[in-house]
């Protein structure tokens, strides 16, 4: 428009000088012959002088509009191609028809971008190595991550989630794909708040005692570490926690960042220390009013037994109706606390032949007993330390006992249960011998201890048997999980995009929105799959996706999309356009379901699609069945595609993606997901054009795009 503008005036500056040249001529000439008295002829020079004057200005509009076709419009195309080989894509050739005009400066170009993709090309093979040394760090620190017990969350100082782990999404009951989870699951994020899955107070507190522990120089020498105890959202998980407060290294003095959380789930560990609570009541407090009536009883019929047969009975009635309710008591204690010991310790799915191997092993290196392993081999659940010490220590006592030398060692099942048994040919043992063995301690095994003690925590018991000459000890316990069992539980996804610690500067994120960098915001990009064109005339959605962009980045570990019931039948004209037919979604949710469900994923991120104004429409009739509203800031990229190459007529998401060099994949083209994908790929390089062309605000791209006013045009039209 500069180069127009200056073309133009340089034109009005020349056209004016010879219109006043003319002009001054015509009026010299006219005075001349008014002069002379001819009147005639000065009628004539002025006509003349008219009509000449209008020729010359018609003359010069027809030169200055040839010269803007030849130059300024070639020029402007030349530009905006430069723009995308530079920001979007390198690849993009200049139109040789269009810039056929400006001679050298098209081949000037051609010869730049040339010059451009071979430099980026040396460019990409310097920088592979530290990507691949990167990639392989990334790989380290998910692998490490993704294997951790615990829980881990890092956070900055406004409690926005920077990093995670998959073990955090298992505790917290957490998805990570969002819209993959079950219905109502919170879909944890980066820049989340923690608090959509915990409770508040707890965190703030530790946060607080650490800050107050910096300030008073107690940080050096107590740590800046807290433990504490919270709960997730729901109340339904108690966490048991440790908050490390992690500081810049790069402030003198040093300032808290951020703050990063380990966190196991403890609900069931607390509950049993209730539990152990109320026992311990029990065998004190409980136990007093019994032992007493007992104890007085017992001493009136010892030191003054009572002369009178029916009063000497109702003290002796006395001392049997205690006991056997002491008796009672001390049974539910001990059941009770057998269920607590076998409720802490550490269980895991065993493979028989590994226990019953390793067991092998051990009677003919200690006690030179060989023994040998039979049958068909079963996955069992239990402690695989302790019941290894448990067949050692009984084979080897039957041993001592017996004298006999050889055994079978065998798993099989039996009532839902995995049977270990010790079998060996001759004489049984008595159950005499069996019950003095329970207090028995297994020396190697943690603690110290007893055989009985093993037992509980298994909660089983010993069995002899004898048949046939063969005699076995038999230990039944539970069985492993089967496959189907495991296959029930949430998978999560395979490697979500749980980390990024650009995050971790809080400030720049409650800025205005509109005044914030584009970069810097959080977008959802998202799409709709329908029934028709025509919102406003019935037609409704059947899918809905979205992705998330966080500082540049596609996460495509944080996807939301999910098919809804239309009520309705979904016509054959757009059903080869998408591919959902109505067995598709005839059990899925309806919209009054996946919306809110959409509403959460998308928070108060920017919304972006690719004319915006359809989608946001099914959006917004939706709004009194749903009870919620999108009332998010959107951009649209086909309006910022017109602004970015007014000079091209079309504007469609497969025409833009080949002038970005976007790469449309034909299987999910058309599908809600697959097309976000490609929209998000395309907004992220735009927003590259965007910044070249000084447009770097929210404000400024809204601005820039009309995308207001325009969209409300294009809602009357649907």
């Amino acid at each position: 428009m500069r180069l127009r503008r200056r073309v133009l005036n340089s034109f009005l500056i020349a056209g004016g000088g010879v219109v006043a040249v003319v002009g001054g001529l015509v009026w010299h000439f006219s005075e001349l012959v008014n002069a002379t008295g001819a009147a005639e002829l000065q009628s004539k020079i002025l006509m003349f002088g008219a009509g000449g004057l209008v020729a010359l200005v018609a003359l010069l509009a027809i030169l200055w509009s040839a010269l803007d076709r030849a130059t300024v419009v070639p020029l402007r195309g030349l530009a905006r191609s430069l723009r995308t080989s530079l920001h979007a894509n390198p690849d993009h050739q200049v139109d040789a028809d269009a810039a056929a005009e400006l001679g050298e400066l098209s081949d000037a170009v051609r010869e730049v971008i040339t010059a451009l993709v071979s430099g980026r090309a040396h460019f990409d093979i310097a920088i592979q190595e530290e990507t691949r040394i990167y990639a392989a760090q990334k790989d380290r620190l998910e692998a490490v991550l993704r294997d951790l017990h615990e829980g881990v969350i890092i956070c900055n100082l406004n409690h926005q989630i920077l990093l995670y782990n998959h073990r955090a999404l298992e505790l917290l009951h957490a998805s990570g794909k969002s819209g993959q989870g079950e219905m109502g699951q919170s879909e944890m994020g980066l820049g989340r708040s923690l608090f959509q899955f915990t409770n508040r107070q707890p965190f703030l507190h530790a946060l607080e005692r650490l800050n107050n522990r910096l300030l008073d120089g107690r940080g050096e020498r107590r740590g800046l570490t807290a433990p504490f105890v919270a709960s997730t959202s729901s109340g339904d998980v108690t966490l048991q926690c440790k908050m490390t407060l992690l500081l810049d290294e790069s402030r003198e003095p040093r300032e808290p960042s951020s703050y990063v959380i380990t966190f196991d789930d403890r609900t069931h560990e607390l509950a049993e220390l209730g539990r152990r609570d109320h026992l311990l009541r029990q065998a004190t407090d409980g136990m007093r009013k019994p032992l007493a009536n007992l104890r007085a009883a017992a001493e009136i019929l010892t030191d003054a037994p009572p002369e009178d047969a029916k009063l000497r009975g109702a003290f002796e009635q006395v001392v049997r109706d205690e006991s056997h309710n002491l008796s009672a008591a001390m049974e539910d204690i001990s059941t009770e606390f057998r269920k607590i010991i076998t409720g802490h310790w550490p269980m895991t799915d065993i493979y028989s032949a590994n226990l019953l191997n390793a067991a092998v092993r051990r009677l003919r290196e200690e006690k030179g007993i060989e023994a040998v392993m039979t049958g068909v081999p079963h996955w069992l659940h239990g402690d695989s330390y302790t019941l290894l010490e448990l067949l050692h220590f009984l084979t080897h006592a039957v041993q001592e006992i017996i004298g006999i030398e050889m055994f079978d060692l065998e798993a099989s099942t039996g009532d839902g249960n995995v049977l270990v048994d010790i079998i060996w040919t001759g004489e049984g043992i008595s159950e005499t011998d069996l019950q003095g063995w329970l207090d028995q301690r297994l020396d190697e095994a943690l603690g110290g201890i007893t055989v009985r003690g093993v037992l509980d925590r298994h909660r089983t018991d010993l069995w002899t048997l004898h048949d046939d000459g063969r005699a076995r000890i038999r230990l039944p316990l539970t069985a492993g999980q089967t496959e189907g069992d495991a296959s029930n539980k949430d998978i999560l996804p395979p490697r979500p995009e749980f980390y990024d610690f650009s995050l971790l500067n809080p400030d720049t994120r409650h800025e205005g929105l509109g005044a914030r960098p584009l970069k810097s915001l959080t977008y959802v990009v998202f799409d709709t799959e329908t029934t028709g064109l025509n919102p406003s005339g019935g037609d409704e959605m059947i899918s809905i996706a979205g992705v998330r962009v966080v500082n540049e980045r596609i996460l495509t570990g944080e996807s939301f999309t999910r098919l809804v019931n239309p009520g309705r039948e979904i016509p054959k004209s757009s059903i080869k356009f998408h591919g959902i037919t109505d067995d598709m979604v005839v059990d899925q949710p309806p919209a009054s379901v996946v919306l809110p469900e959409f509403h959460r994923y998308v928070d108060d991120a920017i919304l972006v699609a690719h004319n915006a104004a359809f989608d946001m429409k099914f959006l917004k009739l939706k709004e009194h069945s749903t009870g919620v509203v999108f009332n998010n800031p959107v951009l649209d990229t086909l309006l910022l595609s017109v602004y970015l190459h007014d000079h091209i007529e079309s504007h469609s998401l497969d025409a833009i993606a080949e002038r970005f060099g976007v790469t449309v994949d034909a299987e999910t083209r058309h599908t809600a997901l697959g097309d976000s994908l490609v929209t998000a790929d395309l907004f992220l390089k735009m927003i590259n054009m965007l910044e070249a062309d000084g447009i770097t605000t929210l404000d400024q791209a809204r601005d820039a795009a009309s995308k207001m006013v325009e969209v409300r045009k294009l809602q009357e039209q649907f």
